[in-house]
């Protein structure tokens, strides 16, 4: 007969070294120093507008940073790579909390502001390092899907376009604005118009 100890509490059994294992990778992916090792969803914290989004689950972003290729005669490869211009979208999703709609919370425009719809801020801070990890203040929910099941909670889907953003990098040139959300015609676009208007001598 064997003396190999099965048991998972057996201390050297098979089940005690599959326990030990798992334990040893959560331990490496939660980390409880002040610069964790790994990024995770569980303490990430979500604002909208300055205002933690109790209904939100999950978030992603994209940033495409397109170039064009600068083509040469007789040359199967492009001379250079040009920059050409820097999208930034993403999605929140999470529960429907009934009276605190996107609507309601003022995040998503109605009929009747939809052309005076305003610019909100987003921001996805690392609550055990503090770290920021993504913000920007100018960005528009532009689709928003809900879904509702039988036995289920409700789901909704916002999906947003932003102009610029602000992350962990350190040697970002551009300042952080300290304001809260512009609107359209506000100072973000009159600023674009006198910068313009300055180059044109006008």
């Amino acid at each position: 007969m064997s003396d190999t100890n099965n048991k998972i509490d057996g201390g050297n059994g098979i089940g005690s070294k599959l326990v030990n294992n798992a334990l040893g990778n959560v331990t490496s992916i939660v980390s409880v120093k002040p610069t964790a090792k790994y990024a995770s969803g569980a303490r990430t914290i979500i604002r909208i507008n300055g205002k933690i989004a109790a209904f939100a689950t999950s978030v992603a972003w994209n940033i495409q940073t397109t170039v064009s290729e600068i083509r040469t005669i007789d040359d199967f490869l492009p001379a250079e790579l040009a920059p050409k211009h820097i999208a930034v979208n993403g999605t929140i999703s999470g529960l429907h909390i009934p009276g605190q709609g996107a609507t309601a919370e003022l995040i998503q425009p109605t009929l009747q502001t939809f052309l005076r719809q305003k610019y909100i801020n987003i921001e996805v801070r690392d609550s055990a390092t503090d770290a920021q990890l993504f913000f920007t203040n100018q960005a528009m929910i532009t689709n928003r899907s809900e879904i509702l099941q039988s036995q289920r909670l409700g789901q909704v889907t916002l999906q947003f376009q932003a102009i610029g953003w602000w992350d962990e990098a350190k040697d970002m040139n551009i300042e952080q604005p300290t304001t809260g959300p512009k609107g359209v015609g506000g100072k973000g676009l009159g600023s674009v118009i006198g910068a313009i208007k300055s180059w044109a001598g006008v």
